[in-house]
């Protein structure tokens, strides 16, 4: 349930900012329409045989986006034009919305998660998606007055270029080799199924997308795999053994400072939601609606209705999972979600 978009796709290109954080690598802030997302991070790669790799392009679905990154780009002295290859991060409307027009643009290849249909699936089958997911936000007892926002599809469809499939699968044990060093792909699932890191491993330096931020604010698609909790602990599990890096850099914002505290705070954060969770279940909120205001507070607006709910879905289905939770389907065809004797003993 990716919901409504913002009232715009327009960026403030004035809000273009660029970096050197390491030799032959630059940081690009890219602005962003969203509220309280104002940019997004693509980082320029320096290649040995000339040109550049992009990891990320920014957002997409207004012209504005793409002034954004040719600005950017020529900040740190490069065309468009100079763009062999974008590696994604993953497919979300900040980190490959730009996509289609830089592929046409560059003639670069593309690099990218085969997981892609989480998102692409929205873009390419637009009222059959919004359908599904109108069929379950019924299900969970989203009020009616709701029910066309949180189903919206309109990120997936105006807030990119249009849908792009990676021409180079990304796995673990792919190498990206750059003027930067050579970077390994690590497959980090949980934000969502088409997410990678990119470890190079003689400089110590980690691009982590999406996957961990200076604040905890988690975000899960949910629908297109077994368990996004379980995936997150797993892939920061696998980034915490990865040991203390030089420079770890995110999807959003500056440089990550002590890694390892944030990968425990965000681990822990985690935990607090499943707990809260439960205890919203057993208090007797008994549908996804319910929970999600007993955990986020009443009088959430489309957007952040529609956020919440896939977030607090995401944990349902990880207690599921657990055999901590139980879901009955009424004869209306909605969910009623209640703690199992598993469950009930584990909150004595």
């Amino acid at each position: 349930m990716a919901g409504p978009g913002p009232s715009t796709w327009a960026v403030d290109t004035e809000g273009v900012r660029t970096y050197q954080i390491a030799e032959a690598i630059w940081r690009l802030r890219l602005p962003l329409p969203w509220p309280g997302i104002p940019a997004v991070n693509s980082y320029v790669l320096a290649l040995d045989s000339g040109g550049v790799a992009l990891v990320d392009c920014g957002g997409g679905g207004d012209p504005s986006c793409h002034v954004a990154l040719a600005s950017a780009l020529a900040e740190v002295g490069h065309r468009v034009e100079d763009v062999r290859l974008i590696v994604l991060t993953h497919y979300h409307s900040d980190h490959a919305g730009a996509l289609q027009w830089l592929r046409e643009r560059s003639g670069c290849e593309v690099a990218g998660h085969p997981d892609y249909a989480h998102f692409t699936d929205g873009g390419e089958r637009p009222a059959e998606v919004m359908a599904a997911r109108r069929r379950r936000a019924e299900a969970e007892s989203v009020p009616a007055d709701e029910l066309d926002e949180v189903s919206s599809t309109i990120e997936e469809t105006d807030g990119v270029d249009a849908p792009v499939h990676p021409g180079l699968d990304l796995r673990n044990g792919h190498t990206i080799a750059s003027a930067a060093g050579t970077w390994r792909v690590l497959e980090t699932p949980g934000h969502c199924p088409s997410h990678v890191c990119l470890h190079e491993p003689d400089r110590r330096i980690l691009i982590v997308g999406d996957l961990l931020s200076q604040e905890f604010h988690p975000w899960f698609d949910y629908g297109y795999s077994a368990d996004p909790v379980a995936e997150t602990f797993a892939s920061l599990q696998l980034v915490g053994r990865l040991g203390e890096q030089r420079l770890v850099l995110p999807g959003h914002g500056r440089p990550l400072d002590d890694t390892p505290a944030l990968i425990d705070r965000h681990r822990v954060g985690i935990a607090d939601r499943l707990r809260q969770v439960r205890e919203a279940v057993a208090s007797g909120a008994g549908n996804g609606y319910a929970i999600t205001t007993a955990v986020f507070g009443a009088g959430l607006d489309s957007s952040n209705l529609a956020f919440r709910l896939t977030e607090v879905l995401a944990y349902l289905r990880h207690e599921r999972l657990a055999g901590r939770v139980v879901r009955e389907t009424g004869a209306d065809g909605r969910f009623r979600y209640a703690l199992s004797a598993a469950g009930q003993t584990a909150a004595a």
